[in-house]
């Protein structure tokens, strides 16, 4: 932990010299980095507390011919975007697309590093953890084979028998099975076929550390499928997963699982340990075709442990269990919790219009106080609604039994509920907002984060298509899904409705989680009751409870994230080849894995010459929150919107206005009281970052009046998210914005300015300067870097370093609690606006043409230094998405883009350098462990600003390449976004060895030009310098 980043001025002469860098990654002939200081020139530089100096000013002002540092501006909306002209070229015809086996989900939950050995310098700590972690893991492993090694392994195939080597006398059989049970004809209830009378489901029910019957370590008892499973069967525990996998599986995928070859015909059972206050339970994992089946051993009425199986009604929703768990919730949970809504409750007064439930009106009462919201799916909403003329009938007593009041059944069904649980008054959207009052409308919109956040709870009609439809288990409408019992062996057996470790089927599956407005209702909420087909489940900060579970709510457990095993074994060769062909490990042509779930076997992958040693790399799983809320806890607030704009963006709405105010109680959830603001959905406190959304599927331009402009995702219709960074715990960096910013002034921000200056100007000079101003055009300013990005020194910022995931992070005590990859404007600070007042982005910035081609028709020019332009190549591949497209120079492959429009040739484009960044890659780091957490990311930002990319000629990064190479190289296999380059044409992976590019169209109208951004994407940044970029103002709308 560092209290003061700024204050070490050492030079890293591992990052500011990526030439010797570069050297050893391709001769592999040096064993360190090395290189002229940074400091050899004894240019005085601007420091932190100073700013940048006026040369660094100069230098930029001259290159933006548009404006100087108070440049004139022409402030104009520009038109409303139109479509896009139809592509003119002949393009090959389209492949199918081949996933990457791989993806960047699957990266995010998978640890990957490269063993190292009696490599662990002193003071180096990652070294000494990961020695005390692969010692603690070798003391382990050999504890757990030697007591496998005391049992008999049993596996079944037509019969149980043991394996050969298991025939030794005086071992034991494993504690669960049963030598010789009794055999009950098939017409008992309690029969089970041959092999499932042989498990004693007792046994892993209630004993902790049994031994499995495949590997050392926690219990798994590997088996053939059982054919009972997915057939008609009369046997009691076969028949209870059937008939849970036909109430949760479509037909297709029940068939899917039931075709597979006889080999792959697998079953797992795992017990699931949560503690000793907890009992345990049983997994069932068939396979990845069908979902696992959780088996929990009822309750019963003398007693019941946490986690047990209760039993549901079919008919009735239990209101007692539900007042019980919110009164639980209330009584003994702080407001605080792992998934507390970031909006604070409000202890201000102010102005709420609710329902009143026992005098059935519409009601204005002052808040805090206590009352519920209901969350639902207006669908063709045919209902009585708020408006200027119902009021006056809804705000009567007895309002809403008036008979030309129409209430769906859901409406109906919220009022009984919230009555039943004995709250006075309930908040629906349709009913206390006036629909046609604009002002209201706007004012209660603002106030969503408040409203759902400080509601006793959020009634949620899951199930809904339509208002109409009513909440299962409530009044007439009753469950379609029914609760499955068997009994065996004496004990009695359910099958959860769901595994709580993983996102609720119900849920996100459903017509309401698919909606845009019902996104944020369901991140803003405390507390909430989910009514579903099957039973109500409840959630709040710190529990989550469902009817047929015995809750713990009492010792605040959620529950045990899920670390995927079966789906990590099935793509440990996916993997192993990930790992083999990932472009900053090719110094290694030999490889050896040593795979989590291989036991202590190995893998090696060897080139021609096997006498090179292959290094061990070793991976495994780690687990993943999949509940469908956005996590705070242990993450910063870069990441809570990061998965807010992912999850958000794949919801529809009816009105593509609703693009942004659907996503406005968010942007407070996400901020958490932070000194910031949204300009267009994206935040201040990570602009330019926010700025590099990639698309994940066709996206289609809202063309509204006021819509968002081209660089917002929100202008667009479609999903969209943010580059993850790669592996869980990779070797990356924070980018490192290089583009200079420029401030939009108008008239009034002028005089304003004028007026507040010091000294104090008096009334004549301000009524002079007030005619003049107001007589001339607006201005942008340049903004200085150090302030924009909060270069200064002793502000209170602490970085800290996360050694699980290789990063860096922020703290500071303004803002307890909360995590930031980068530092953010503190309360007392004044925010820099980004865009103008219509929406329009003013940046100095390197950028370069960029020409459509097809590279199959396009030969390569193998002389260095030719073309000024790179060429977006227009061929489709197999393995890339039809919008996502290779970035050549002179015919050598440079980069990777993601177009969200569709290009045309006659059209002009440009890419435009925004950041430095980092091709993630395989811990350890190259440069050694103390060089990585040396450069955080502020002190980056630092050098990139005034040194590596516009800092003096002889300070700048040294340019590498191009080196001589005849032929392209063409076979790059799988795509992962990441921007895979020529390595012998343009050097290897160093330290922010690309840049995150924008993709800009030029558009012209009747008073002048701008950019609009139609593409995002990673060139590689040598390749980018060879192309003979120019710096000048971008005017980005």
């Amino acid at each position: 932990m560092e209290s003061d980043p700024l204050n070490d001025k050492r030079r890293l002469k591992y990052h500011t010299q990526p030439k010797a860098f570069a050297d050893k990654v391709l001769d592999k002939k040096r064993d360190t980095a090395s290189g002229e200081s940074a400091d050899a020139a004894g240019a005085e530089k601007p420091t932190p507390e100073n700013g940048p100096d006026s040369s660094v000013s100069d230098a930029t002002t001259s290159a933006a011919e548009q404006v100087s540092t108070e440049g004139v501006a022409t402030e104009q909306k520009p038109p409303a975007p139109q479509d896009n002209a139809p592509v003119e070229h002949a393009k090959p015809k389209e492949r199918g697309y081949r996933a990457n086996p791989i993806s960047g989900e699957d990266q995010a939950l998978t640890k990957v590093w490269m063993e190292t050995e009696n490599d662990v310098e002193e003071g180096d700590l990652e070294g000494k953890e990961d020695a005390e972690a692969k010692t603690a893991y070798e003391a382990a492993f050999k504890a757990n084979s030697d007591k496998f090694r005391h049992y008999k392994h049993h596996h079944f195939s037509g019969k149980w028998s043991t394996y050969s080597e298991d025939k030794d006398d005086g071992k034991k059989d494993e504690e669960w099975f049963i030598p010789s049970p009794p055999n009950l004809e098939e017409s008992d209830p309690e029969y089970l076929c041959a092999m499932c009378r042989q498990i004693d489901f007792a046994v892993l029910l209630t004993q902790r550390g049994v031994t499995g019957n495949n590997e050392p370590g926690p219990c798994v008892i590997e088996l053939p499928a059982l054919p009972g499973a997915l057939e008609q069967s009369n046997c009691s525990f076969c028949t209870l997963l059937r008939r849970s996998l036909e109430s949760r599986c479509t037909p297709d995928q029940l068939r899917a699982q039931a075709s597979k070859e006889e080999r792959d015909q697998r079953m797992r059972l795992t017990p699931l340990d949560d503690g000793p206050d907890y009992a345990l339970r049983l997994e069932v994992d068939l396979g990845d075709a069908v979902p696992r089946v959780v088996v929990q051993m009822l309750a019963s009425e003398e007693s019941a442990l946490p986690l047990q199986g209760q039993l549901v009604s079919p008919d009735t929703a239990d209101m007692g269990r539900l007042s019980s768990w919110i009164q639980t919730c209330e009584d003994h949970h702080d407001d605080e919790g792992p998934t507390s809504p970031v909006v604070p409750v409000s202890s201000e007064s102010s102005t709420l219009r609710v329902i009143d439930v026992q005098e059935k009106r519409v009601v204005s009462v002052t808040s805090p106080c206590r009352y519920a919201c209901l969350s639902y799916v207006w669908g063709n909403q045919t209902g009585t609604q708020l408006t200027a003329e119902s009021r006056g009938i809804l705000e009567a007593v007895g309002g809403l039994s008036h008979e030309s009041i129409h209430l769906g059944q859901t409406l109906q069904d919220a009022i009984k509920v919230t009555r039943d649980i004995g709250l006075p008054y309930l908040w629906i959207d349709a009913l206390c907002i006036i629909q046609d009052d604009e002002e209201d409308k706007s004012d209660i919109i603002s106030r969503m984060g408040a409203i759902y956040g400080n509601a006793i709870v959020t009634i949620v009609a899951a199930t809904n298509t339509t208002p109409s439809d009513g909440l299962p288990g409530v009044s007439a409408v009753p469950r379609s899904q029914a609760q499955v019992v068997q009994k065996m062996q004496g004990i009695t057996l359910t099958a959860a409705f769901h595994d709580a470790r993983l996102p609720y089927h119900e849920l996100e599956k459903s017509v309401w989680n698919s909606r845009a407005w019902t996104f944020q209702e369901r991140q803003l909420s405390r507390r909430s009751v989910y009514f579903t087909n099957s039973q109500m489940h409840f959630r709040c900060p710190h529990e989550v409870v469902f009817e047929d579970t015995v809750p713990g709510l009492l010792t605040d457990k959620r529950p045990t994230e899920l670390v995927d095993h079966s789906k990590f074994h099935g793509k440990i060769y996916a993997l192993m080849n990930n790992i083999w062909s990932d472009p900053t490990q090719t110094r290694f042509p030999n490889k050896t894995f040593y795979i989590h779930g291989l036991g202590s076997e190995s893998v090696s992958m060897m080139a021609s010459d096997t006498t090179i040693p292959a290094p061990i790399y070793r991976a495994e799983p780690v687990p993943a929150h999949r509940d469908g809320t956005l996590r705070i806890e242990g993450e910063t607030i870069w990441k809570a919107y990061t998965d807010a704009v992912n999850m958000y963006t794949q919801r529809k709405m009816s009105r593509q206005t609703d693009a942004l105010l659907a996503f406005y109680g968010v942007g407070d959830l996400v901020a958490q009281g932070v000194n910031t603001a949204f300009w267009h959905g994206l935040p201040e406190f990570n602009f330019d970052a926010a700025l590099l959304w990639y698309p994940r599927e066709p996206l289609t331009r809202r063309t509204h009046e006021g819509a968002s402009p081209s660089w917002s995702w929100a202008a667009w219709e479609g999903h969209t998210s943010y580059r993850g960074r790669g592996w869980y715990n990779a070797i990356t960096r924070h980018p490192v914005n290089v583009a200079k910013w420029y401030q939009y002034k108008s008239q009034r921000d002028l005089i304003y300015e004028f007026i507040v200056k010091d000294p104090k100007p008096s009334p004549s000079e301000i009524a002079d300067y007030a005619f003049r101003t107001a007589r001339q055009p607006a201005v942008v300013r340049l903004v200085d870097p150090s302030v924009l990005y909060h270069l200064k020194k002793n502000d209170g910022w602490i970085v800290h370093r996360d050694t699980d995931r290789n990063e860096h992070y922020y703290t500071h005590e303004a803002y307890p609690s909360l995590r930031f990859t980068y530092p953010a404007s503190l309360p007392s600070e004044s925010l820099i606006p980004r865009a103008s007042p219509s929406g329009t982005l003013y940046f100095v910035a390197r950028h370069v043409p960029a020409h459509l081609i097809n590279i199959s028709s396009t030969k390569h020019d193998p002389i260095a230094h030719t073309d000024p332009f790179l060429q977006i190549c227009l061929d489709t591949s197999e393995t890339r998405r039809e919008w996502e497209h290779i970035i050549y120079h002179q015919g050598y492959r440079a980069g990777f883009l993601a177009r969200h429009a569709e290009l045309s040739p006659d059209k002009k484009y440009a890419l435009v350098a925004m950041s430095r960044d980092t091709i993630p890659s395989i811990a350890p780091p190259l440069g050694g462990w103390d060089a990585y957490w040396d450069l955080n990311p502020r002190l980056a930002q630092y050098y990139g600003i005034y040194e590596w990319d516009w800092g003096e000629e002889n300070e700048r990064m040294t340019e590498l390449g191009p080196f001589d190479r005849d032929e392209p190289y063409r076979g790059w296999g799988y795509e992962n976004g990441d921007p895979k380059w020529d390595a012998v044409r343009f050097g290897g992976p160093f330290m922010f060895d690309v840049y995150n590019v924008l993709l800009v169209e030029w558009k012209e109208g009747e008073d002048g030009g701008w950019w609009e951004r139609v593409g995002v994407g990673k060139v590689n940044v040598f390749a980018f310098g060879h192309a003979k970029p120019e710096e000048g103002m971008i005017m980005l709308a």
